[in-house]
């Protein structure tokens, strides 16, 4: 899911806790936010807890057991044995519902044989002549009426690959990219060094290449799967044989191509080698081989039986190409009984030990795809990603306005969220058939492969030591413990990519993380937190996340030193959605002056429960 924008990412190394750490005192009089006035809550700084990030402040997730990692790659066999009937077709079949009169609509998706089209309607022909007619309705798809005798036949035909639901009704998108021209920034090597993956690379030597070429891709690399759009590998920084295989379960091309953008930026992301733009535009895991599978038409937009056949065609082929790792960078808020047939294919090579890495979703505004209001900014992750391990959520990175959630990244319900959350505000990626041009984009789409890419070099780093399970290091940030706005919290790349291998290392992003996990403001109040700012050297930034879930309305208001709100002095910015109901307040303030600002929580229409978080560099809380 990408949406456009521009910005980038870095990581936090100083912590202070303030949901101990002050004191509310008693009421100071009222002062003049917006056009409103409120009461203060005067907030002492009595106590402070101080944590370092990389010894008090990582979460480690739960480990994998990559399939194959050895120091050999081994070739580890799959079971390929499942059902033909999916979907409804095949639990009513299996439940005993068709009788011999029964008519049942069914589409018919063939095998991935070059000549398959050919064989089928030449089988067809000889089994059922005039008896039965079909409709052809896409590149190996044929739509027909059976009853469950000629089902049974279809079923044991060699050319089906399985039998589904007739339908056409896309239910994976990504949104159409565009060129912000003029807005190209440094945001790619912004967000893997912050991300500390530049280090890295360059203090353990890992770039997902196996095989001692770095610019010869074969499946004795790192493999990444990436089921998208396609991918255009004429673009320099894809081209060279990066994409060792190719399927299109949309059109039937036997060579690489992106007709639509999307999946040639996700694939930048995790594995471009940056030529376009040497030394800035490097993808996470350059040296990394890619395979391409195309499941999404021009308009950016794929069938449940058009995605199933590219997640089957993944798992027909891991042991073939060596697939390690997947990105799926595809959303849908349709019911899971819609889309049950593609879950259940992601979680087929999740088992067996290839994790599937599933982006968020971008309805955390609480809009859908094509920008309708979808009732609700809460429980908004997509489909696909609800009911698979893996999903992505998206950050800013300093730079960008973070440490903090990009307000568009979807959201869970109670504590559950999205597994992990990475940069994907504002990255530049590589702009399909333009041969070396690059432009910046949003999304979760951009953060998936973050997380895939450094998943590769964790890989790597494992094939290297010689180690057997590798799991992800993170760092937790809005409420304790995992949550439903950053689940199991920020990638840590430089550490998971550490701990991989085994490595000594440190990485110091120098930004201070300030975070109230458990703050309450009433209505017509305003709650201060001073924080005395000693560098200009980067943006100081600010993140409030209301954490209840009935589109409470607060705000964020900052006084800049030399203002004093205990004076009266009006409240230098004042940032409120209104009545939009959108439960997050973000501002970034660039070069910000030395000495001390005053951030206050601000109870506009409602009373509610809300994290604050401000990064910066050298911030000390007063």
């Amino acid at each position: 899911m990408l949406k456009e924008l521009l910005t980038m990412t870095i990581l936090p190394i100083l912590l202070f806790s303030l949901s101990s750490a002050y004191v509310v005192d008693e009421q100071k009089g009222v002062v003049a936010i917006g056009s409103e006035e409120y009461i203060l809550e005067k907030v002492e700084a009595e106590k402070y807890e101080t944590i370092i990030h990389d010894e008090e402040g990582i979460v480690e997730l739960e480990p994998f057991r990559p399939r194959g990692l050895s120091p050999k790659k081994s070739e580890l066999e799959t079971s390929a044995e499942r059902g033909k009937l999916r979907g409804q077709i095949g639990l009513d079949k299996e439940a005993g519902k068709y009788t011999k009169d029964t008519i049942i609509p069914i589409r018919v998706v063939l095998n991935f044989d070059e000549d398959v089209e050919e064989r089928f309607e030449k089988e067809f022909e000889g089994l059922f002549s005039d008896t039965l007619k079909y409709e052809k309705k896409q590149y190996r798809e044929y739509d027909l009426e059976v009853n469950v005798e000629q089902l049974d036949l279809l079923v044991e035909m060699d050319e089906v690959l399985f039998i589904i639901e007739p339908s056409d009704k896309p239910v994976g998108y990504v949104p159409k990219l565009y060129d912000l021209n003029g807005d190209i920034t440094i945001n790619m090597n912004a967000a893997s060094e912050m991300m500390g993956v530049k280090k890295a690379r360059k203090d353990f030597g890992v770039t997902g290449d196996l095989d001692g070429n770095e610019t010869r891709y074969t499946k004795n690399d790192v493999v990444i799967a990436v089921i998208d759009s396609g991918i255009d590998t004429s673009h320099v920084d894809l081209d060279g044989g990066k994409v060792i295989v190719w399927f299109d379960a949309v059109n039937g091309e036997t060579t690489p191509y992106d007709d639509h953008g999307h999946g040639t930026a996700v694939a930048s992301v995790a594995a471009g080698t940056g030529e376009g733009d040497p030394g800035i535009q490097t993808g996470i895991a350059p040296g990394a081989a890619l395979v391409g599978v195309k499941v999404l038409n021009q308009n950016g937009s794929g069938t449940a039986s058009k995605i199933v056949a590219g997640l089957d065609w993944i798992y027909d082929n891991l042991s073939t190409y060596n697939i390690d790792v997947v990105n799926m960078s595809i959303g849908t808020l349709d019911d899971y009984s819609v889309v049950r047939d593609v879950i259940v294919a992601i979680n087929k090579i999740d088992a067996t030990g290839v994790p599937v890495f599933v982006s968020a979703g971008n309805y955390g505004d609480g809009r859908d795809s094509s920008g309708r209001f979808i009732g609700r900014y809460y429980d908004t992750l997509g489909t696909f990603a609800k009911y698979t391990d893996t999903p992505v959520g998206s950050i800013k990175d300093p730079y960008e306005g973070g440490w903090g959630l990009s307000e568009f990244s979807s959201r869970g319900t109670g504590r559950s969220g999205p597994y992990i959350v990475a940069p994907g505000d504002h990255i530049r990626v590589a702009k399909a058939n333009s041969t070396d041009e690059y432009f910046t984009g949003n999304g979760t789409s951009l953060a998936a492969p973050m997380v895939a890419g450094t998943y590769a070099l964790m890989y790597d780093a494992a094939y290297t030591a010689g180690g057997g399970t590798i799991r992800f290091s993170a760092f937790d940030m809005g409420e304790q413990n995992e949550d439903k706005n950053y689940g199991g919290g920020r990638l840590l790349a430089y550490e998971s990519i550490r701990n991989a291998g085994d490595f000594n290392g440190s990485f110091n992003p120098n930004r201070t993380y300030i975070v109230d996990r458990n703050g309450y403001i009433n209505q017509g109040s305003a709650r201060l937190y001073p924080i005395k700012n000693n560098s200009s050297d980067a943006d100081l930034n600010i993140t409030m996340i209301i954490t209840d879930e009935g589109m409470e309305d607060l705000g964020i208001a900052v006084w800049e030193p030399g203002d004093d709100p205990y004076s009266g002095v009006p409240a230098t910015y004042f940032i409120n959605h209104e009545e939009s109901g959108m439960p997050q307040e973000s501002f970034s303030i660039s070069r910000p002056k030395l000495g001390t600002y005053y951030i206050a929580v601000v109870g506009v229409g409602d009373s509610a429960n809300y994290t604050l978080e401000i990064t910066g560099h050298q911030l000390q809380p007063q």
